[in-house]
């Protein structure tokens, strides 16, 4: 059932939604490492702990971004996925799930219904991204690792926010975290 003045063409549009996910910069090499790892390495998923993205048909006892760890996992049989708390931060657990990375997912999700819940939840996930950022830079056991971003953003601070990580070399971005959305951000992640 559609809500008034919503048309039955708009909500289907809505539901069928991609996200748009895009590839908007990543070095050559991140993502060649990133799209050839070997089937012995895992790929650590970070995301952050917010509330289901509206209109979804998800279980309520299902993390939102599972569809996304399962969407990777088609295309390389060995994904860890590892919440964070945005107001806690990167613990001793991220650190080590660090130590096993081929390569690491980083999700920043600030559409707009979860920065109504939480006003500082841009900066507090941009934090827990630019903290993994350098322990992977600064570990040297981790060199090889690619490191991937995926911004989940809408809105009015859409562009502000993907302008506030310029300091990611690999910046992948959607508008929202429905499974479709997510499943397309996996597609862009591993070119098809």
């Amino acid at each position: 059932m559609t809500s008034p003045g919503v048309s039955n063409l708009t909500t289907l549009l809505q539901s069928t939604s991609t996200g748009n996910a895009a590839l908007v910069r990543c070095p050559s090499a991140t993502l060649d490492r990133f799209r050839s790892l070997n089937q012995a390495e895992y790929i650590i998923l970070f995301t952050p702990v917010v509330p289901h993205p509206p209109s979804t048909e998800l279980e309520r006892d299902m993390d939102p971004f599972e569809p996304l760890g399962r969407a990777l996992s088609k295309r390389h049989r060995r994904i860890r996925h590892v919440p964070y708390l945005p107001s806690r931060g990167i613990t001793q657990t991220h650190i080590d799930f660090l130590s096993s990375a081929g390569a690491v997912v980083v999700v920043v999700c600030t559409t707009e219904n979860v920065v109504a819940q939480s006003a500082a939840g841009y900066d507090e996930q941009t934090k827990f991204a630019r903290d993994i950022t350098k322990r992977v830079e600064e570990d040297r056991t981790l060199v090889s690792v690619s490191l991937l971003l995926l911004l989940i953003t809408n809105g009015a601070t859409s562009q502000i926010h993907e302008e506030g990580m310029q300091e990611f070399p690999a910046l992948i971005t959607c508008n929202n975290y429905t499974p479709t959305a997510l499943e397309d951000a996996a597609r862009v992640m591993f070119g098809a």
